[in-house]
Parts: structure tokens; sequence; C-alpha cells
């Protein structure tokens, strides 16, 4: 936790390569990385562009594939927030695909083929997030074809 405090210094986390750093430990689904991200969300959602926010929410769905329930976990305190720069990181905008804009049909189709087992493999934990991801890519490829 010492090293994330220091690592989001008051001279901005998204400024230098700490949050290429911090996006790569989100990515790999770094247990610590993923399990401080309501509080570090609480200190610096409000100073991510929004740039930098479809990149850590990209990051996450990234890390969905390979721990659904801790990424689950913490994303779900944030779904409850009222501040709208902090819930954006919320469970159901993880699990609806955030990188819909960016990605390619094969991209979303490739991705879908890997987190769908995942979820599954995840149990009851991860069921709304499959239902939610079911639903975003059924709308996807409806208004694709």
């Amino acid at each position: 936790m010492l090293i994330l405090l220091s690592l989001f210094s008051a001279s901005g986390i998204a400024a230098s390569n700490q949050w290429s750093a911090y996006i790569q430990r989100i990515e790999r689904a770094d247990i610590e990385t993923i399990r401080a991200l309501p509080d570090t969300i609480n200190r610096i959602g409000d100073t991510l562009d929004d740039d930098q926010s479809e990149t850590l929410a990209i990051a996450l769905s990234v890390a969905l594939i390979k721990d659904p329930v801790s990424v689950i976990n913490a994303t779900a305190p944030l779904e409850q927030s009222s501040d709208a720069l902090k819930n954006r990181f919320g469970t159901s905008l993880i699990c609806s695909l955030p990188g819909m804009l960016r990605f390619t049909p094969p991209q979303i189709d490739d991705y879908f083929a890997n987190a769908e087992p995942a979820l599954e493999r995840a149990g009851p934990a991860a069921a709304a997030c499959l239902e939610n991801l079911r639903e975003t890519v059924a709308e996807l490829r409806h208004s694709a074809g």
C-alpha cells in the first residue's frame, strides 16, 4: 500500500511512466493493485482525463478475464458512488465492454471468447457481470449486422 501511496503523488499518476506501470499492473490483475482500486479512484478519479479513464476501464476489462471475482469486488464499491467521475469505473461499465468504441468487431469477438468462460468459471459472483457482458455483445452484434 505504501508503494501505491508514493506512486500517486501530487505530481499526478497520469503524467508519467507511473501511469503506464499502473495500467500494466491492472492488466496483469495484480491482486494488491486491484484491491487498492477503490481507494486509488477515490484519490485520483476526478483528475483523469477521458483518454486515461478509458484506458483504465479497458485495463480493468482485461483484468476481469484473469481474476473476475477480484475485479468485481474492487469495482462494486465504485458502482455505488454518487460521484460520476468515480462510478465510471464501476462493475456495470467494466462488465459491458468498455473498449467497444476502440475495438474492431473481431477484437470484440476475441475479448468475448475469453471473457465469457472466465466469468462462467467464476460462478455466482460473476453471474450479473456475465449477463451484462452477453447483453452488450448481443447489442453490438445486432447493430453491426
